[in-house]
């Protein structure tokens, strides 16, 4: 998994999510917003390397959220884009 397309799922995780933590999306809703066909596999892998990292959670009904981890390491990576 490149760091840039883990970047990018997770900037649409966060913005599908307006940055809520508590808030929840399908696989199929992030397909969509990253231009994606459904049942591509590697938003899953992507998401389970989010998972690993501490960036995202799947939560018990089956879609992911944005974790407190993934929203700081997204302003970071903001904040060091700026320079």
């Amino acid at each position: 998994m490149s760091r840039r397309d883990l970047l990018h799922l997770l900037t649409a995780l966060s913005r599908l999510t307006a940055g809520d933590v508590a808030a929840g999306v399908t696989v199929a809703q992030l397909d969509e917003a990253i231009g994606r066909g459904r049942g591509d596999m590697r938003t899953p892998l992507n998401l389970q390397s989010l998972a690993d990292q501490g960036h995202a959670t799947l939560l018990p009904d089956g879609r992911w959220a944005l974790t407190p981890e993934g929203a700081a390491w997204l302003r970071e990576d903001a904040e060091l884009s700026d320079r």
